[in-house]
């Protein structure tokens, strides 16, 4: 068993063994398929712009955190669930050179996007063009992959936007908000990836929902039911 697998909580949709890493990605082992989502590459550069001072290079440690967790799940096939980029960059933006080197290095990965609402037309035509883009929704195996969550006949919709949080309390003053992997009856919506997001606090369905909450180092499953009674005092 190597890391990747040791450090991820295992979890069955669709009669398909998911794996659900502390490093907000999902693996699909017999897709051999990373799942990610709202990656916003180049976020600190827009901020920047605006005047306002944010450290340099979060986005290539950003994309080096992914590829590298390409390598260590022996994923075949990188998918974003949407927002790969937060807005069209400038070609001088040192991200872009560092996400076309993780590419030479990886001749043999396949990375697809689903194009979210950041991942305008010209902001695709500016990253290297062996990312591949598709537009709206795509179904791969059970899945079908969206970057907005809902309901999709074609099968169960793996989708991203929401950059989902979920804040568990004792019951007293002591409290603690985490992204979550959030598991619906018919859609799953993954945590953001990129560390210079935010995040959105949910509100499950205690009677079909099931919430995995990331740790610094595992995964665990919150109660939906217990969470939610612990809020209301």
């Amino acid at each position: 068993m190597n890391d990747f697998v040791s450090q991820s909580l295992q979890v069955c949709c669709r009669n398909e063994d998911l794996l659900l890493h502390p490093k907000r990605v999902m693996y699909w082992p017999a897709g051999k398929t990373l799942f990610a989502a709202d990656i916003h590459a180049g976020k600190e550069h827009v901020f920047a712009r605006s005047g306002i001072a944010i450290p340099s290079g979060i986005s290539e440690h950003i994309l080096q955190d992914l590829f590298a967790l390409c390598d260590a799940s022996g994923a075949d096939r990188l998918v974003v669930l949407g927002d790969f980029v937060h807005s069209t960059p400038l070609s001088s933006e040192a991200w872009l050179s560092t996400l076309s080197s993780l590419l030479d290095d990886r001749p043999v990965l396949s990375v697809r996007v689903i194009a979210g609402n950041h991942d305008t037309a010209r902001a695709q035509e500016t990253i290297d063009p062996r990312i591949g883009w598709q537009k709206d929704s795509e179904q791969l195996g059970p899945f079908v992959l969206r970057h907005a969550p809902g309901d999709d006949t074609r099968g169960y919709l793996l989708s991203g936007h929401l950059h989902p949080t979920w804040r568990l309390s004792s019951g007293g003053r002591h409290s603690v908000r985490a992204p979550v992997f959030w598991f619906r009856q018919h859609h799953a919506v993954l945590p953001a990836f990129g560390s210079f997001t935010g995040g959105m606090s949910i509100t499950p369905d205690e009677h079909h929902d099931r919430l995995y909450m990331v740790g610094n180092d595992c995964v665990m499953q919150v109660p939906v039911r217990t969470a939610r009674r612990y809020r209301k005092r």
